[in-house]
Formats: structure tokens, sequence, C-alpha cells
């Protein structure tokens, strides 16, 4: 997959805008689990043939706020999309990754090794499962102590 010249909207861009990453090197800094823009079960998406190909946006995961995920332009069954590096990382309520692949990835440092790794790979989703996670308040943010809900999560693999 080469660089893309025409991409599609970014979900939620105008309250949380998102910025282009000029410098790859910035990701060494970055790695949070949370994702909008996961894998789903029949994907198969395809990663940038080259770091010169690779294109990431930082969008805050909330308005006004601090924290940001990375979203990488991939090929998701063959149309342009976006990936959120924070979804190839997911753990359960008790950090247990969900998978081997989501192990993988969440034992490299931040999201520039992740990105590196996956350069002209491809991965697929066959099968998901449902796991315990932390629930937090829609509207704030606020982890809610003592609260879990249960989420289908996907199995991940290499295509």
């Amino acid at each position: 997959m080469k660089k893309v010249n025409e991409l599609p909207t970014i979900s939620g861009n105008n309250r949380r805008p998102a910025v282009e990453v000029s410098n790859l090197q910035e990701l060494k800094n970055s790695g949070i689990a949370f994702a909008t823009y996961g894998i789903r079960k029949g994907d198969v998406i395809e990663f940038p043939d080259t770091m010169d190909d690779v294109q990431v946006f930082q969008q805050p995961v909330r308005e006004n706020g601090t924290a940001v995920q990375s979203l990488l332009v991939v090929t998701r069954n063959n149309k342009t999309s976006y990936l959120s590096l924070g979804t190839l990382r997911k753990q359960d309520i008790n950090r247990e990754y969900t998978c081997e692949f989501t192990k993988e990835m969440g034992e490299m440092n931040n999201d520039y090794e992740r990105i590196t790794h996956l350069v002209g790979r491809k991965i697929k989703c066959n099968d998901t499962k449902t796991i315990k996670s932390q629930a937090f308040d829609r509207l704030t943010g606020e982890r809610i102590d003592g609260e879990t809900v249960d989420q289908v999560v996907p199995i991940i693999e290499w295509a």
C-alpha cells in the first residue's frame, strides 16, 4: 500500500481535530490503548509498504483532552481506512492480552515500534471473543470504580 492522497474523513474530527504526524519519530512517545477504529470479524487490514508510505494522525480521545490516539492509514478490505493502533494491544480487566497478536504488539514500547513491525504486512480477524473491561463514564471519561462491562474484541492473526 502506497501513500494515499485522498483520505476519508476522520470520525469526530469536527470536535476532536486530528493532526497528521509529520515526524514519525514522535510516535516513540505515544501508545495509549484507546481505539475508535478497530478491526472487526471478516476484516483484512493491509499496512503501508514502507516507512516512507506511512501516514499517521493523532486525535484527542476526548474533547479538550490531552490523551491522543494514533490513527494509521491502512487498506481495510481493499478500501482506504484508519486503524487505531491502540486496538492492536487490547487487554481485559485483569491486564491479560486478548490474543497472541495483541500480546506481541503490547510488548512493544510505543507506536513507532508497532508500525515498523507492521509495515509491508497484513492482519485479519476471523473470530471474536467477549472479555470484561473497566467501565468508564461516557461523558466524562472517568473510570467507574468497581464496575466492568462485557466487550466483544477481535482475535487478530497475521494474514
